[in-house]
Order: C-alpha cells, then sequence, then structure tokens
C-alpha cells in the first residue's frame, strides 16, 4: 500500500469518525432541548417520541457498517446534512393540533416501528451518505426499495400534524426535497449491483406503496 493510499484511507476514516460524532451531539443537543419542553408541558408525548426516533437513528448510524464507495457530490452531501440535521429547525413550541396528540402519537409510533423493521432488514449496511455496502432484498426491502424513508414519513406527518406551525411545514417539505435526492442517489450507486435491475422490476415502488 503506497503512502498516498494509506494517508487517503486515513483521511475516510478520520471524516467518517467525524461524521458520526456530529451527528451524535447533534442529536443529543436536540434531546436535552425537548426534554426541557415536555417537562414544562408532560402532555406533549409526541416531543419525546421524536426525540426517541432521532435517538435511535444516530445509535445504528454510529454502529454502521462502512461503505466500500460513499457519493461525495455536493448535492448528495448537500442533501444528507438537510436530513441528518433537520430536526435541529424545528419548533417544538406548541403549534396547531391538526389532530389530537394521541393520533399524532399513534402514527409516531407506527412510523418508528416500521423504521426499526426496515433497520434491522437492513442490518449494518445502514448509512449516511449514499453508498455501496450491500444488495439487501429481505424483509421490508420485499415491500418498498426505501423503507426506512416511508417509517420516517409516516413519524415524521405525526409529528406535524399534531405541532403544526409553518416553520415545521418549511422545515419537513425541505426535507423531504432532500429525502428524494438522497433516493435518487443511492439508486444510482445501487445500480452497480448486478441483482438490482431486477430488484426493482420485482419492488416496483421507492417510497409510498402504490404512489411512487
Amino acid at each position: 500500500m503506497t503512502d498516498t493510499t494509506i494517508s487517503a484511507h486515513t483521511e475516510s476514516l478520520l471524516t467518517d469518525i467525524l461524521l458520526r460524532i456530529y451527528v451524535a451531539g447533534a442529536v443529543l443537543f436536540f434531546a436535552a432541548g425537548v426534554f426541557t419542553h415536555w417537562r414544562a408541558d408532560p402532555g406533549r408525548i409526541t416531543l419525546l417520541l421524536i426525540a426517541i426516533i432521532e435517538i435511535i437513528t444516530a445509535a445504528i448510524i454510529v454502529c454502521s457498517r462502512r461503505a466500500q464507495q460513499r457519493d461525495w457530490r455536493p448535492l448528495s452531501v448537500a442533501a444528507t446534512l438537510i436530513a441528518l440535521f433537520h430536526f435541529l429547525g424545528l419548533s417544538l413550541e406548541p403549534g396547531t393540533h391538526v389532530v389530537s396528540e394521541a393520533v399524532g402519537a399513534g402514527l409516531q409510533i407506527s412510523g418508528m416501528l416500521f423504521q426499526l423493521y426496515a433497520k434491522l432488514s437492513l442490518g449494518r449496511s445502514f448509512g449516511i451518505l449514499p453508498a455501496t455496502r450491500r444488495l439487501v432484498t429481505r424483509g421490508a426491502y420485499c415491500w418498498l426499495r426505501h423503507p426506512i424513508y416511508f417509517g420516517y414519513l409516516i413519524a415524521d406527518v405525526g409529528f406535524l400534524l399534531s405541532n403544526f406551525s409553518l416553520q415545521n411545514f418549511a422545515v419537513f417539505l425541505v426535507l423531504y426535497i432532500a429525502q428524494l435526492i438522497r433516493i435518487r442517489r443511492e439508486e444510482e450507486m445501487l445500480g452497480t449491483f448486478p441483482g438490482y435491475p431486477d430488484y426493482c422490476k420485482a419492488v416496483p415502488y421507492r417510497l409510498i406503496p402504490g404512489v411512487y
């Protein structure tokens, strides 16, 4: 292994470690803010649930397998950063209840459980940037090509409808534009696996069953 290769490998490893630390730190900062708001109004269970969802996601990111190859193109990086840190832009103040707290919490729990199912299906291949790790077609991936994003969507809808504000709506609008970019870029990376075209034919929907 040449000095240049060793240097590139070391730089990649350092970047990977720092990104994991940043994610964990941001989530803990957010969770602390959530806990403060929840103590002021213990009935807002949707606050605690969104913090739990982000903490679980951060823990999986920290423990995930390193990718064979990552997509470092600027648009991919920007979309990933928006997805990672969007929660820092959310308003934790009581907003408009489009649905009741109980209905919002029910959607969040449903989304969280589906996320966990999808993440267990994926195993340690869960990652941050669009990347090549391995092609997973079992479990939740038998139903959707990007089931984790579907779980996020259900949970985010639950939080938004229970804590609606223009700020939160704008944050989630930007988030899902970023998520659609990530989906496209992830599929470009996965397209390098020989069996991926056949998998796409067998599982036609990316994010929402029967729609997209």
